[in-house]
């Protein structure tokens, strides 16, 4: 009698095994057959242990997947499971195969989703976007202009995140985004990060002029791209805004970036925001200064500018936000 095949569960199960133990012979000789397979959720969760691996020898295996999941994509790869993880593991590879980056930067997979029809491969075609910068393909930036006016914010999103590896020559492709607007803010957002990471100097004063209460949906993503750029000046521009407004929601919004720049001079603003009482104002202060929950010192001096009529609703806020 034969024996009875491994059932899905049985593979996802032995691949959970794979993935904690040890990259020996005999574990890779089992991703190479699990990587064969024609079952999208076993090839993915394969992909997935791969991309971790150093100097593995499964790219030709991976390649191969991806085209055979090209084939009657949405019956044979649901959800683009597949080929998501397989790029993943590509990119992870530094792979320099420039087709399957093409294939997959303009591959669209509508599926049956409640009230009507999905599009699952916007994941995939934001992946294949940055795999075209990673090999520095000439097509690159004219692909990621295509994939800022996608129909799918994650794709959007995705090329937005890829042209902050393109160089200052990606910067008016992205202002030229945040200036036509983009209805998900995280695009925008995006677009900041992207920007400062490009062009930290020149685009300063484009991304600080969103740091404004008119732009009510960005101004708090323009204020993190800002501070997470770490370029000088960053803490001056918020407390300059912080001052200027008496928008109390603006205020707290700026906490938050003020901390991240982790200078002297916004500790010290911090400070002087829980020295007013004002509960509003300084329990936000106090989530700002949650990020320096290992200085011990400042945590003391935070506790010991603490008082008034709020003291004890203050410090089991700082209890909390620094355990």
């Amino acid at each position: 009698m034969m024996a009875k095949a491994p059932s899905i569960e049985d593979r996802l199960a032995e691949l959970a095994t794979l993935g904690k133990g040890p990259n020996t012979p005999e574990a890779r000789k089992q991703l190479h057959k699990h990587l064969a397979s024609k079952i999208s959720l076993i090839v993915a969760k394969a992909a997935e242990i791969v991309a971790h691996l150093e100097d593995h020898e499964f790219t030709t295996d991976l390649i191969a997947a991806f085209h055979r999941f090209m084939i009657d994509p949405a019956t044979t790869d649901k959800g683009c499971a597949a080929k998501t993880a397989i790029v993943k593991a590509l990119l992870a590879a530094d792979c320099d195969d420039e087709e399957i980056f093409r294939t997959g930067v303009r591959h669209v997979q509508h599926e049956p989703s409640w009230g009507g029809r999905s599009d699952t491969a916007a994941p995939l075609r934001a992946l294949c976007g940055l795999g075209l910068v990673q090999i520095g393909s000439p097509d690159a930036m004219n692909e990621l202009a295509a994939l800022l006016a996608d129909k799918e914010p994650d794709a959007r999103i995705g090329a937005a995140g890829a042209l902050g590896y393109c160089g200052p020559t990606a910067a008016p492709l992205l202002r030229f985004k945040v200036l036509t607007g983009d209805e998900e803010p995280a695009v925008l957002a995006e677009c900041f990060n992207a920007l400062m990471k490009v062009s930290s100097s020149a685009s300063f004063e484009f991304v600080a002029r969103f740091v404004d209460r008119s732009y009510e949906s960005l101004y708090e993503h323009a204020a993190l791209a800002l501070a997470e750029s770490r370029v000088p000046g960053v803490f001056e521009l918020l407390q300059e805004k912080w001052t200027a407004t008496f928008d109390r929601e603006f205020k707290q919004t700026l906490l938050l970036p003020m901390a991240l720049t982790r200078s002297e001079a916004a500790r010290e603003f911090l400070i002087s925001v829980l020295e007013t009482g004002e509960v509003r104002l300084a329990t936000a202060a106090i989530a700002a200064l949650s990020i320096y929950r290992d200085d011990a010192s400042l945590r003391k001096r935070a506790e010991e500018a603490i008082d008034g009529p709020n003291k004890t609703q203050l410090l089991a806020a700082l209890r909390r936000a620094f355990e």
